[in-house]
């Protein structure tokens, strides 16, 4: 690997990071996890009417571009999440802690993984980084989850302080206190915001020094507030190199399926266009089928085709193309590991002065040298 220049040109190892079989496999594994943890929820949620939205939904959105099922999924998120309606927060609470818990295993173990190869060019095995990764798991697990209740709690106390307004004759209370209010409102945004801002920071802090959740937390607030202008120079270069990744890897699984859809297209002739247009119809449906529900949608796209046999192929190739998006949401799972990993060790020595080389070792672990500083 080249030489480290331990500046916002490092960025190309996240880059190279993203494309690493190790991480890759390890981001596929959390991609499998989430698929069926969504598709659970959204299928137990759906079934007792609390959400429209079952799981087939969710499955064909993952069939669409990464930059338009992104768009789709925040939609869905902001949607539900300013709803206002404990229906919808039910089931976005159980998937949140759900993938919360399927992040913190796998993303550490990218994050175990890119902390070594970077900082000493050498890595360890699946086994290993997944073996760290449980064994730091409620360290993971908890570290963006503190803030995120430190910032509730703030609110509940301004909640506290409407209720005793609503009293009569205490309404004077509320503005009497509003100082108070005033004051707890900056901190829940400064908590937010901040919090958010360094959250990139949060699990490379366990995974390159072995720390716990609380370290995690107040190193990404201390090196946000400390080197502002450092963090978002690194930021930038990170976001740039991770649009290159991503688009050089859905360009090339697109690239692959149509040469494939050509290719056999040539021998199996109209029975093969047959199967593509159902499978058209189901990932991006048009005409007066958009307007109908999906399972209507899909019944359908599947119409045209003439035997049960041309219906399983084209079910089999779904599940393929199904596949091919999991590999590249697992290659943008694998770069964002390796570019935060790459962002927290170059802050840390903006911040701290602690060398780039200097990552925590288990004592179980293979001794790894450590590479005289470039």
């Amino acid at each position: 690997m080249a030489e480290r220049k331990e500046n916002w040109q490092d960025m190309y190892y996240a880059f190279w990071g993203a494309f690493d079989i190790k991480r890759v496999l390890l981001g596929f594994l959390g991609m499998v996890m989430t698929l069926l943890w969504v598709s659970g929820v959204l299928w137990v949620f759906s079934v007792v009417g609390f959400i429209s939205t079952g799981p087939s939904t969710f499955l064909v959105t993952l069939l669409q571009p990464p930059t338009v099922a992104a768009c789709w999924f925040l939609n869905a998120f902001t949607t539900a999440f300013t709803s206002g309606d404990w229906r919808a927060y039910l089931p976005l609470a159980f998937m949140l802690f759900g993938l919360l818990a399927i992040w913190s295993l796998a993303g550490g173990a990218i994050t175990r993984v890119a902390s070594l190869d970077y900082a000493r060019g050498s890595g360890i095995g699946y086994g290993d980084s997944l073996r760290y990764s449980t064994s730091k798991f409620w360290s993971y697990y908890w570290a963006p989850v503190a803030p995120t209740l430190g910032a509730l709690f703030f609110v509940l106390l301004n909640g506290i302080a409407g209720l005793l307004g609503k009293i009569k004759f205490l309404e004077i209370l509320v503005v009497l206190g509003f100082p108070i209010i005033l004051m707890f409102s900056f901190l829940t945004l400064f908590v937010v915001i901040i919090g958010v801002i360094g959250c990139w920071l949060m699990i490379p802090t366990i995974s390159a020094d072995g720390s716990d959740a609380f370290d995690s937390m107040s190193r990404a607030y201390s090196y946000v507030l400390s080197q502002p202008l450092k963090y978002f120079t690194y930021l930038a270069s990170a976001a740039v190199f991770g649009v290159f990744a991503l688009a050089i890897a859905s360009t090339a699984a697109n690239l692959l399926v149509q040469t494939s859809f050509a290719t056999v297209g040539l021998g199996m002739g109209q029975k093969f266009q047959t199967i593509v247009v159902a499978i058209n119809g189901v990932v991006q449906p048009t005409g007066l089928s958009a307007n109908y529900s999906l399972p209507m949608q899909i019944k359908m796209a599947f119409s045209g085709l003439q035997s049960t046999t041309m219906t399983l192929t084209t079910i089999g190739l779904l599940v393929y193309l199904l596949l091919l998006k999991l590999v590249v949401w697992s290659i943008a799972a694998a770069y964002v590991g390796s570019a935060q990993t790459v962002l927290y060790l170059l802050m840390r020595k903006e911040v701290d002065g602690t060398e780039v080389a200097d990552v925590y070792v288990e004592e179980i672990e293979p001794a790894i040298p450590t590479p005289a500083n470039k």
